[in-house]
């Protein structure tokens, strides 16, 4: 299954082989009798926190027709944890979790480190373990772009002083237990929110 998170909607793509979850959906689309091509078109993202299931014989396959006249972007980043407190950052008045694009050649893995040190200052976390992937729209330069990022729970031991990277539009990065995580979730996104769901148990 892949989940892609349009503004304040989901849509999820399943293998027509799986079992559908449990949930309300506003809008299935069964790709056997709609077309994919139109599925963008005949629901609005912008007002609802919908949503939508697709399902077909071969999900990845659907993702691509769906998303055909997107760019897509590769990124990294992840949650960071010393001791009993986990690092969050402040960009564009939304919380966040630091992460960014992957450089050329560059593995998730690499960037999700480089880029947490990049934009909060620490030096040396560690991967613990994959959390998950996320997808997300957004515009880039004015094109319509779709990022896949990687999600990595990682571990910390150095000093927990933070330098936010203030040209990356980051105007705060700070520790907190997870008792606050709910602070997090009331101002973020809602694939943040999917982010801290799968590290629930971190």
């Amino acid at each position: 299954m892949y989940k892609v998170f349009i503004d304040n909607s989901v849509i999820e793509f399943l293998d027509s082989s799986e079992e559908v979850p449990s949930r309300k959906y506003d809008l299935v689309w069964n790709s056997l009798e709609n077309d994919l091509s139109k599925l963008l078109d005949v629901f609005d993202f912008s007002s609802s926190n919908g949503c939508l299931l697709v399902v077909y014989e071969d999900f990845e396959l659907a993702f691509n027709r769906v998303f055909h006249a997107y760019e897509f972007m590769d990124a990294a980043g992840g949650i960071v944890k010393c001791d009993r407190r986990y690092l969050f950052i402040e960009r564009h008045g939304m919380w966040d979790i630091p992460k960014g694009k992957l450089d050329a050649n560059e593995q998730p893995w690499e960037a999700a480190v480089r880029e947490i040190e990049e934009e909060c200052g620490i030096e040396g976390p560690i991967i613990d373990h994959l959390l998950g992937i996320t997808f997300h729209t957004y515009s880039y330069m004015g094109r319509p772009t779709i990022k896949k990022n990687w999600w990595y729970a990682l571990n910390y031991s150095g000093s927990m002083e933070v330098f936010p990277q203030e040209e990356e539009s980051i105007t705060q990065a700070i520790w907190i237990e997870k008792e606050e995580w709910g602070m997090i979730r009331e101002n973020t996104y809602e694939s943040i929110k999917e982010v801290l769901d799968m590290a629930k148990d971190f």
